[in-house]
């Protein structure tokens, strides 16, 4: 196959990939920007609206595990199994709009994250396994653009539209609708190139404990669990903060659309500039600009001129994620144990920091009665993201440099398992 062809192949992939990634993160936390909807209508606290999103987070976690862990076993077969995943969460999704009472809707988040876990590692790994060393940054950095731009830029301007137009339960519904669409494409489109069959390479269960035979591991766990706790803490609670603060509908989607746009395009930047500086110093910057994003939110809430432009720090905040939880971990395992990475970093980071995140802000928030002192927290939790990037070892092949990649085949994510 030509270069030009092969290349035309991987964006194509990636071009999917990030309208997959994008659809399950719309669908995870569209649900965010209709809390004070949903709120009022069934009576809920903060603490309960955050065990919506906390539920999602532990069954996402379980499930992205095992059958990460499965996919790997399988030689990397995975097209079939992201089919199915983006079905089934989306007419999960679909489902939310009929609960009757919050012990039916936390049911049907919980059955959401079970679904949606495997979707997003096994769309990485084949992003990561198809890629490229020198561009395999940006590639999985477009993937995270999709669920930030979809999942968080767009995703007020369509949920709160829909439900100003239809009401808040007609919208999951019509929100479960693109779900199925990505997943008919990558069904028709998505090709797995390598070996198969009984050819493809097998990883036996001894080997998963190379997972932890390189240091970036355990410390990526570490930066993972805080990366997502602060983040998903940060986006359940940022909409409700806006409208507390007096922001009309208006001006509170366009601040929320204008910071997804910024942290969409700083994933995409930030890891394209890592192939070429090294992973530790963008990440380090990354972590430093994701505490200034809650802490501008807080300082500039009354002011949306200057709140919108203090959002640039999005730029370089949106490279965090991609970073700590795919690229450093998918180039400091074996590539046959990609998936697992990606699900592991995944597992603990949401089991920790996706489910105790929310409900940590949404008990400071009601013991003090105050949002803001919730977005603060969450600005001070990087800090740790930034003594992990101080610690890991480089991985990028470019900072890296060639003999020394040479010399450590099992450090950038192309060992194999003997």
């Amino acid at each position: 196959m030509s270069a030009i062809r092969r290349a035309h192949r991987q964006n194509t992939l990636v071009l999917i990939m990030f309208f997959a990634a994008g659809i399950v993160f719309l669908d995870r936390f569209g649900i965010t920007f209709l809390f004070p909807q949903i709120g009022e209508e069934l009576h809920l606290s903060n603490s309960r609206l955050g065990a919506l999103v906390s539920v999602t987070a532990v069954a996402w976690a379980v499930s992205s595990l095992i059958f990460s862990a499965v996919s790997d076993r399988l030689g990397g077969r995975t097209k079939w199994m992201i089919v199915a995943s983006l079905v089934l969460f989306s007419c999960s999704v679909g489902l939310i709009g009929l609960a009757p009472n919050y012990g039916t809707m936390l049911l049907l988040r919980a059955l959401i994250g079970f679904c949606e876990g495997p979707a997003l590692p096994l769309i990485q790994g084949a992003v990561a396994r198809s890629s490229p060393p020198e561009r395999r940054g940006r590639d999985m950095g477009v993937v995270i653009a999709g669920t930030l731009l979809i999942g968080s830029a767009l995703a007020p301007g369509i949920m709160i539209g829909l439900a100003a137009a239809w009401g808040w339960r007609l919208a999951f519904p019509l929100v479960a609708v693109p779900g199925l669409a990505v997943a008919a494409l990558v069904a028709v489109f998505m090709r797995e190139g390598g070996p198969s069959g009984e050819d493809a390479p097998r990883v036996r269960a001894r080997d998963f404990r190379r997972l932890f035979a390189d240091r970036n591991v355990p410390l990526t766990l570490l930066g993972s669990t805080v990366c997502i706790g602060s983040s998903i803490g940060f986006g359940t609670f940022a909409p409700s903060y806006l409208h507390d603060e007096g922001l009309s509908r208006g001006a509170a989607t366009l601040v929320l659309t204008a910071y997804g746009c910024a942290i969409a395009l700083g994933s995409v930047l930030a890891p394209a500039v890592s192939d070429r500086v090294g992973r530790r110093p963008a990440l380090f910057a990354a972590a430093i600009a994701s505490g200034l994003v809650p802490v501008c939110f807080v300082v500039f809430a009354h002011s949306v001129p200057m709140l919108l432009v203090s959002l640039v720090v999005g730029l370089v905040a949106g490279g965090s994620l991609t970073l700590v939880t795919y690229v450093v971990p998918g180039e400091s395992v074996p590539r046959e144990l990609m998936a697992t990475a990606f699900a592991l970093q995944i597992a603990v980071g949401e089991t920790v920091g996706g489910a105790l995140g929310p409900q940590i802000g949404g008990a400071v928030a009601d013991a003090t009665g105050d949002l803001a002192d919730a977005l603060l927290l969450y600005g001070a939790a990087p800090l740790v993201l930034a003594a992990v990037a101080l610690l890991i070892r480089e991985t990028a092949p470019r900072a890296a440099g060639a003999a020394a990649a040479r010399d450590a085949p099992d450090a950038g994510g192309e060992a194999v398992l003997p």
